[in-house]
Order: C-alpha cells, then structure tokens, then sequence
C-alpha cells in the first residue's frame, strides 16, 4: 500500500513537471537566441498564384476597415474571397461592396471556422487552384511585406506557414487584459520562436497562416473542434507537411473590448486546448513511437503544455498537496523534482518578463499574477461540469 502511494505521488510530481519543464526550456532557448531568423526576400513572389480565405460571421462592425486596409496594401480583390457564414448582418454586402468574392453559407448545425473554411475550400476546388492559400481572420490586420513573406516562404519551402499572431497593446487596458496579453506573447511568440529553432511542428493558432494548396486541399477540416487551428496543424504534421514559423510576418488583432466577451473567448479557447490534449496528444505519441520519430515526439509534449494559468494553478496544488505528504512521509523525491522543475519554470517566467514584458506588467502587477490566476478556477470547473463544445461567436467593440 505505501508502495503505491509513493507511486501515485510520484506521478502527480512526474505529470506536473513534464510541461513545466518543457515550456521552462522553450523560454530559455527564446531568451539565449534574441535574433530573428532570417526570411528568404520576395523577389519569387510572383511566381506564386494565392488565394486569401476570411472566414466572418457577423463582422459588419470591422471587416470594412479589414477589407480597404488588406486592399490598399496591393492585395487583389479578386484574391480575396470572404465566407459569409451563418450572418445575419451586413457582412455579405459589406465585402461585396469592396469586390471581393462572397460566398454565403447557412447551416444552424454545422456551425464554426472549421465549416467555414471547408466550403472555401470545396468553392476554390471548382475554379483555378492557387498554389498557396491564406487564412485570415477578418477582425486580423496584416501588413503587404507580411502577406508577400508569408506567401513566398511557403511557396519555396512548400510547408504550411504561421505568422506571429499578436494581440496589440493598450495603455488603458485593465491589469487582467495585460496579464492576458503578456501570457499570449508568451504562447503566440516565445514558445513558437523556440520550437521554430528547435526544427519542430509549430502550432497553428488560427489566422495569419499560409497552406501549399496541395497540403489543404486534401485535409479534413469540416469538424467541430472549437480550436480548429490547433487541429489543422496536428493534421498536417501528421501528414506529412509539419508549419514552420514565418517569424517577420506578424498578424496583429486585439482583445474583446467586453469583458463577458472576452470572458467567453477565453472559455472557448481553453476548454478547446484541453479538450485537443486529452484527444490528440495520445495520439501524437503513438505516431511518434510507430514512426520512431522524435520531432513527433517534441510536438506532443509542445502540445501537451496546457494553458499557462492553469499549468501555475495546478503546479501550486501539487506543491502544496507533496509537501504535506512529504511532512507525513519523509519522504521527499517526488517533492524535489516538482519543486526544481516550479523554481526552473519560475526564473524563466521572469527572464521572459525581464526581456519581452515589462511593457505590459509591472514588477508589482508581475506578482499579481496568482491572483489573475484563481480567478480562471471557474473556465476549469465549467471544463469539468459544463465543458464547451460547440463555437460561439465572440464580440467585439470596433476601434478607429
């Protein structure tokens, strides 16, 4: 029986420590390795033919400004084609009116981008196919050098391509909003910089991503995972053709002006991330033990680093719950390796703040982060009880 219970505390410390150390590693790299890599120019572009897909639903309020500013930096109308999916505002006419190419789709049942996206698809499949496709979100901006980068590094190096996606920064956000953004600076560029140069999968998060139309033509992307982006690189790694990070071209969008919003884009983001890890990463781990491959193998573990406030949530419970039994037991293996990988984990948080974050915490506002992360408990316990499964639109407050 001790036995046994030696076990399951080491498991606990062993479970704990794996993501911690892995996301601990990816923020050193990052921090030792300050310089960009280098995108190749784009004296190639036009050889490549590109087609832009941008999933919208209900996006009267900014695709507008989303639309005139993508064509006034040389993007072609007739390479834009907007999907109009399950509006019931002026979307559709707001993108006609810029000439762009609309298609509309209606469906209560198969509701989300993933949907979108797939009859997008099936439309380009009927007509001249291009030989790259971008993703952008319609609430995204991207710059011309941004879009030629992104279209040219995947036409050369034929692999799906993932721009830094950033969320943009505002000197009257509330401390929450800013903890939040430093933790997606930490997830959106940090850790992809560090898997980029580690020659890994790097994970899809949504907009600002470039596909061989080879590559997209042929993956199952009409399902119902609410995080389809981390599906579709999970897909396309699996098959073959792993993203790399196209690290000079950059996507900018902002956080829901709302709270509740924003309350409800958090939800869905995480419960999504959650539910992509108990499904996926077993999955990962298998293909990389069948395929003996060990970029297989990092992307599982990269995958398998859950969202980073529940990762520092969990990581206090299991210290609290080790030291107890360490007290009973004395007995203190399975402490120390939890507590070296928390202090490991800790220091590099720092690092990371010290050299990419101090524009959006304080040292002060930086030791508040416990208390940003308590109160996510609830985004963990609707996981348990009410787990989100389906897409829900979030709003937003359009800015001038």
């Amino acid at each position: 029986m001790i036995m046994w219970i030696a076990i399951i505390f080491g498991s606990i410390a062993t479970v704990l420590s794996i993501p911690l150390m892995v996301i601990a590693i990816e923020l050193f790299i990052t921090f030792r390795n300050k310089r960009p890599m280098l995108q190749s120019n784009n004296a190639e572009l036009n050889k490549a033919k590109y087609k832009i897909l941008m999933p919208a639903h209900n996006e009267q309020g900014i695709l507008a400004k989303t639309l005139s500013t993508l064509i006034g930096q040389g993007a072609s109308p007739a390479d834009i084609i907007v999907i109009a999916d399950n509006c019931t505002d002026a979307t559709a006419e707001i993108a006609r009116h810029h000439s762009v190419t609309v298609l509309e789709r209606f469906n209560d049942e198969l509701r989300g981008k993933g949907f979108a996206l797939d009859h997008g698809i099936s439309y380009l499949k009927n007509k001249m196919a291009p030989d790259v496709l971008i993703v952008l979100d319609a609430d995204c901006d991207i710059d011309s050098n941004s879009l030629s980068l992104l279209v040219d590094c995947c036409y050369k190096n034929n692999s799906p391509q993932q721009a830094l996606y950033l969320m943009r920064k505002n000197t009257s956000d509330s401390l929450s909003r800013r903890i939040a953004g430093f933790a997606w600076l930490v997830k959106n560029k940090i850790r992809p910089v560090a898997v980029n140069k580690l020659g890994l999968p790097v994970t899809l998060t949504g907009t600002g991503m470039a596909f061989p139309w080879h590559v997209i033509k042929d993956v199952n992307i009409a399902h119902g995972n609410i995080v389809e982006d981390m599906q579709l690189g999970i897909d396309c790694t699996l098959s073959g053709f792993s993203p790399v990070l196209c690290q000079q071209a950059i996507v900018y969008s902002d956080f829901p002006e709302r709270a509740d919003a924003g309350n409800t884009q958090r939800t869905r983001w995480e419960h999504g991330h959650l539910t992509t890890i108990i499904q996926q990463v077993p999955r990962l781990l298998k293909q990389s033990i069948l395929r003996k491959d060990w970029r297989l193998l990092g992307f599982a573990l990269d995958v398998a680093v859950p969202p980073l406030s529940l990762l520092i949530l969990l990581s206090g419970m299991g210290l609290l719950l080790l030291i107890t039994y360490s007290y009973i037991t004395n007995s203190y293996g399975a402490l120390s390796l939890l507590l070296i990988s928390v202090v490991f984990f800790s220091l590099m948080l720092v690092f990371t703040w010290w050299q990419y974050g101090r524009d959006y915490l304080t040292v002060k506002e930086l030791c508040g982060i416990p208390i940003y992360v308590v109160s996510k408990i609830s985004v963990y316990v609707t996981f348990i009880f009410k787990r989100q499964k389906s897409w829900i639109k979030t709003s937003r407050k359009t800015k001038d």
